[in-house]
């Protein structure tokens, strides 16, 4: 039940995504360096004024992870965590928007449950509340869109406790971390920009 509703939300997401684009000048974006780490992006970007837009990502998350505790009661647990990440985002350009350098600030809104086939998780909701400041780049050549950034998190995540999840820094890190990515997209040019190219 909790996958089809995922699917579901993955859909209209997509279709919603996908209609905005063609409508007005937007960019459709998919995440190439998430897959390394569970998660699977979707994002649009969509111009406001010069030097400014907007935008929304959301992950699907689905990876297995390791729970453990420092308690000796809880014996460890490998779970599939399974849920989503949305970050609205606000872009600020040097020149035009969508294209150049560019300092985004984005919340971080996280929520993912704990699926296991053995053991037993009293709680098993995971979620994070935080914010991204992050520095980066996007090429634009004709409608193909290439976007690198780096930056930092500010999060507080919250684990089905007493349970955390394992990492090579146990516990888990906790506040400030480093953040960034790849993304890659298709994007619509307005014909007056196309003329001014030519």
């Amino acid at each position: 039940m909790v996958l089809l509703r995922q699917a579901t939300f993955a859909f209209l997401f997509c279709v919603f995504a996908s209609n905005a684009a063609a409508q007005s000048e937007a960019i459709l974006k998919i995440s190439v360096t998430d897959p390394l780490r569970g998660r699977y992006g979707l994002g649009l970007e969509k111009n406001i004024v010069k030097g400014l837009s907007l935008a929304l990502e959301v992950d699907y998350l689905s990876k297995e992870v390791f729970l453990e505790s420092d308690h000796p009661w809880y014996e460890p647990l490998m779970v599939r965590k399974e849920g989503f990440v949305v970050e609205p985002q606000v872009r600020f350009y040097r020149g035009e928007a969508l294209s150049g350098t560019y300092a985004s600030l984005s919340g971080v809104f996280g929520f993912a449950e704990y699926i296991t086939e053995t053991g037993f998780i009293d709680n098993d909701d995971w979620s994070s509340v935080g914010a991204s400041l992050h520095i980066g780049h996007q090429f634009r050549l004709g409608s193909v869109v290439l976007d690198g950034y780096a930056g930092c998190t500010l999060a507080d995540d919250s684990y089905p406790g007493p349970y955390v999840e394992s990492t090579a820094l146990f516990p888990p890190p906790s506040g400030l971390r480093f953040s960034g990515g790849l993304r890659l997209g298709l994007g619509r040019i307005k014909l007056h920009e196309r003329s001014a190219q030519d």
